[in-house]
């Protein structure tokens, strides 16, 4: 029974001693995509980004025409050409704020979204 006890305790000091770390942040991103003409036919994905390094998702960015933050709101995204967030592919983009690329569509190498840390 002690060693019982003994071990329950032990577990529960290990899980309370752990580090309580928040789970990483995303944004959620809207990529659309044209097919053909200028505003017809158009295709939506929504993607899930990492908030700090480069994303890179060739099969999402491969023909992209806008880009919409859907959130976090005080997140903001920029498009790159380069895969590893070096040259600049567009505007940056927040929530109610799009980055309009091309009528058509463009390669997007990466996106980087960042939010600001408080003072």
């Amino acid at each position: 029974m002690w060693a019982t006890s003994f071990a329950v305790l032990s577990a529960a000091a290990l899980v309370s001693a752990a580090p309580n770390t928040p789970p990483p942040q995303t944004a959620t991103v809207v990529v659309e995509t044209a097919h053909g003409a200028a505003y017809n036919d158009r295709t939506n994905r929504t993607i899930t980004v990492p908030i700090g390094p480069a994303y890179v998702n060739h099969e999402a960015l491969g023909a992209v025409s806008t880009l919409y933050l859907l959130g976090p709101a005080t997140a903001t995204c920029t498009p790159y050409k380069a895969e590893d967030g070096t040259v600049n592919g567009g505007l940056p983009f927040y929530v109610g704020h799009p980055s309009l690329l091309s009528t058509n569509s463009v390669v997007v190498g990466s996106l980087v979204c960042t939010i600001p840390t408080p003072a």
